[in-house]
């Protein structure tokens, strides 16, 4: 479980044919056109730049946002997502929680299970990003 006194980023991982920034202006909007957006909470960038290093994405750089609802975005579109069976996530997974030192709960695993189900139908969409909530 997460410390109360802690502060954590909410990190939006989405995906779509189209992108255009100004529907991250308007939540509504923005849940219409990424309605499967996974949201995955980390302590900060570092750890997302570890996750995405674990993934296989070691080249990213952040973009600024004017958004009320998100500050930067990531755009992975260049690089396709892992697409894990159930024994490789578990691998994935337990690597994670090595490397990050975060704990093993059901909220940690499933934050991260979208890697196996969602990869392979966002693969084939023109747009990968990552989208840092100004939560």
């Amino acid at each position: 479980m997460m410390p109360l006194n802690r502060r954590y980023m909410h990190f939006n991982f989405i995906a779509g044919d189209n992108f255009e920034l100004n529907s991250l202006n308007d939540i509504e909007k923005f849940l219409e056109t990424y309605p499967d957006f996974q949201t995955v909470v980390l302590a900060n960038e570092d750890e997302l730049n570890v996750l995405l290093e674990l993934m296989g994405i070691n080249e990213f750089l952040n973009h600024d946002l004017e958004s009320k609802e998100f500050s930067k975005y990531w755009n992975l579109s260049d690089f396709r997502l892992p697409e894990f069976n159930d024994q490789q996530f578990e691998q994935f997974y337990k690597k994670w929680l090595t490397i990050s030192r975060r704990d093993n709960n059901m909220d940690e695993y499933c934050s991260l299970i979208f890697l196996q189900g969602l990869s392979k139908k966002w693969n084939i969409l023109k747009y990968r990003l990552v989208l840092l909530s100004r939560i």
